[in-house]
């Protein structure tokens, strides 16, 4: 039985006024220019969330961290006493490989690497300037490949990433990509890099509506003063995040081979602002 579903407040920044058209933004326009704005020297996790104190960063990557650690243990347990070493050799011989989503500074990357001891990681990023850095990043690293690329083009798949994974993460991604059309072809994608039984993680908010709930006046920015004071355009706002509901999931999901493996509602905090990070997990058929 999946978990209740809950409420979370929202900051949507600009409000729609009345009569004012709600269109999708272009994604990698914006987050070229939001690492552009929110980047100060090397890239820290806190940066790929926006203007957040770091204590409020920790307390969203640890709370997802336990989510997928908690999903991974009810379907294996993890090994106990003598079983700890065979068990991590038996996992690095195994070949499993990782494709990540919105990898930002790559923080997903090497957590699924320690954790699950994916000996291969593609790493997804749709923003030039982040792809750059994550090159740097691994470049004395052979188990890790950047792709700089759209998930939500006709043409990604298996092909693109060397072939099928074992795990797929996209946590705080999917909700960015607004459109209803381009969410669904990139659940397609991302299905069809998966291995029989393998396992996608999506970072969200699935709750009983399907809302969009983050708003803005433009993609093209260089810092957040310029951000804030953009003006309205021809009687539209740009939606940044749409939250779908879990029946939305569910529909779209069961028509790609995908079934709901578990929901993990995240640990939360009332003192502590954090994006929409809990966490469904998804298996291929």
């Amino acid at each position: 039985m999946l978990p209740p579903m809950r409420a979370r407040p929202f900051d949507n920044g600009p409000s729609p006024a009345e009569g004012e058209e709600q269109v999708a933004y272009d994604e990698k326009a914006f987050f070229e220019s939001f690492y552009r704005a929110n980047v100060r020297g090397a890239p820290e996790d806190r940066m790929t969330i926006g203007a957040v104190a770091e204590s409020e960063a920790r307390f969203h990557y640890n709370a997802v961290e336990n989510a997928i650690i908690r999903v991974l243990a009810r379907l294996e347990p993890p090994p106990q006493g003598a079983a700890v070493e065979a068990w991590r050799m038996l996992r690095k011989r195994a070949g499993l490989r990782l494709l990540d989503i919105g990898s930002g500074t790559g923080h997903w990357v090497d957590f699924f690497r320690d954790v699950i001891h994916a000996e291969q990681a593609v790493a997804v990023e749709i923003a030039e300037n982040m792809a750059g850095y994550l090159r740097q990043k691994y470049a004395e690293n052979s188990g890790v490949s950047v792709l700089s690329t759209d998930i939500a083009d006709p043409s990604f798949g298996p092909d693109r990433i060397g072939g099928k994974v074992h795990y797929c993460s996209a946590i705080g991604v999917m909700f960015h990509i607004v459109d209803d059309e381009r969410w669904a072809t990139a659940m397609a994608n991302l299905s069809s890099c998966l291995l029989p039984e393998g396992l996608l993680f999506v970072g969200g908010d699935f709750g009983p509506t399907t809302r969009n709930v983050q708003f803005h006046r433009t993609d093209d920015f260089d810092t957040w003063k310029a951000f804030g004071k953009a003006k309205p355009q021809a009687g539209q706002i740009r939606v940044n995040k749409r939250l779908r509901s879990l029946a939305d999931w569910v529909c779209l999901t069961s028509r790609l081979d995908l079934r709901v493996v578990d929901l993990v509602r995240a640990e939360s905090c009332p003192d502590i602002g954090t994006p929409e990070n809990d966490v469904l997990v998804l298996a291929r058929i």
